[in-house]
C-alpha cells in the first residue's frame, strides 16, 4: 500500500533533472518533496517509536495530506492585499518574539544575582520539593566476559582518587558504558533509561546510599549512589537555582521589556529619527 502511495503520488518524471542536494526522495507531489534522509532521522530521535515501518507509513501519509491540502488552498484562495497583510503582521510579530526573548535571555538573566537567589529560597522552601528521585555515583556497564570484575567492584564502590583513575583507566578499553556524576544531581529515569531495567525497578534497588549491581543476558550493571535525595524532600539551592532565575526572569519579563521600549522610544526621538507630521508631539 506505500509503496503504491509513493508510485502514484511522484509527479515528476526521470526525465526532469531535479537536484535533490544528495538526498533520497521517498515521495514527492509537483516540486515537494519528503526525502529519506528526513524520515529517519526522526526515527533516530524518537526512541518511544516501536513500529518503524508503521511509523514510516503513517508520516507519509500525513505530510502528503498537508502537502495536497496546502496546494488544493494555494488554487482557491486568491492572492491578496489581505493575505499579505497577514503574512507581514505574523513576520512582524514573529521577530518582535524572537528579539524580546533572545533580550531577556542577554541582559535581564545576568541581573539576578546569586544573592538574590539564595533569599528566593530561603523564602519560599515550600515550593522547591523533590518530584524525583536524584542521585550523584556512577553508572557502569561492562561485558560479563569482562576481565578482573573483583577490582572493577572494588574501585566503583571507592572514594580514593587513586582507584577512580584506575576505574578510567580500565573503562577506556573495558566498559560499554561509563558515566561519571559524582558532582551532578541525575535523575533515575535518566540512568533508568541506559539500563535494562525498569524505572520503578531501579528506583527500589537505589533506595539508599549504596553499590547496586545487576546483569542481563550479556552485560553487568554496576551504579555506586554515594548521595540520595527521595521524593518529597527539599531540593537542595544548587538544584532549585535554575527554577528560581526562571521564575525571578519571569516575574521581571515585562517591566524590562517595557523599559527596553522606553529607552529605544526615547533615543529615537532624541536623535530625530522620528518626523510628527503635526503641530503637537505626544504628551511624554
Amino acid at each position: 500500500m506505500l509503496f503504491a502511495i509513493v508510485a502514484a503520488l511522484v509527479f515528476v518524471s526521470c526525465g526532469d533533472k531535479i537536484d535533490h542536494g544528495g538526498k533520497t526522495p521517498l515521495v514527492g507531489v509537483g516540486t515537494d518533496f519528503l526525502y529519506q534522509e528526513d524520515v529517519e532521522q526522526m526515527l533516530a530521535s524518537d526512541r518511544m517509536i516501536k513500529d518503524s515501518a508503521e511509523f514510516v507509513e503513517k508520516y507519509i501519509e500525513h505530510w502528503l495530506e498537508d502537502v495536497l491540502l496546502y496546494n488544493q488552498a494555494k488554487r482557491n484562495v486568491a492572492s491578496s492585499k489581505e493575505i499579505a497583510r497577514l503574512i507581514d503582521n505574523y513576520k512582524k510579530s514573529l521577530l518582535l518574539n524572537i528579539y524580546q526573548e533572545r533580550l531577556v535571555a542577554q541582559q535581564l538573566d545576568k541581573e539576578i544575582l546569586p544573592e538574590e537567589i539564595a533569599a528566593f529560597y530561603e523564602s519560599n522552601k515550600l515550593m522547591f520539593k523533590m518530584e524525583e528521585l536524584m542521585l550523584k555515583g556512577l553508572l557502569l556497564k561492562v561485558s560479563k566476559k569482562a576481565p578482573k570484575m573483583d577490582a572493577v567492584r572494588r574501585w566503583c564502590k571507592s572514594s580514593d582518587p587513586a582507584d577512580l583513575e584506575k576505574l578510567e583507566k580500565y573503562t577506556l578499553t573495558n566498559a560499554q558504558l561509563y558515566e561519571y556524576f559524582h558532582e551532578t544531581w541525575t535523575p533515575v529515569s535518566v540512568i533508568a533509561s541506559k539500563v535494562s531495567l525498569g524505572e520503578d525497578e531501579l528506583r527500589r534497588m537505589v533506595s539508599d546510599k549504596k553499590m547496586v549491581e545487576f546483569s542481563d543476558s550479556a552485560s553487568v550493571y554496576m551504579i555506586n549512589v554515594i548521595d540520595y535525595l527521595p521524593v518529597g524532600v527539599l531540593k537542595p539551592l544548587d538544584l532549585a537555582e535554575g527554577e528560581i532565575k526562571e521564575l525571578l526572569v519571569n516575574s521581571r519579563k515585562a517591566e524590562f521589556l517595557q523599559r527596553v521600549k522606553r529607552e529605544i522610544y526615547d533615543e529615537a526621538l532624541k536623535g530625530g529619527d522620528v518626523i510628527f507630521y503635526k503641530n503637537e508631539q505626544p504628551a511624554e
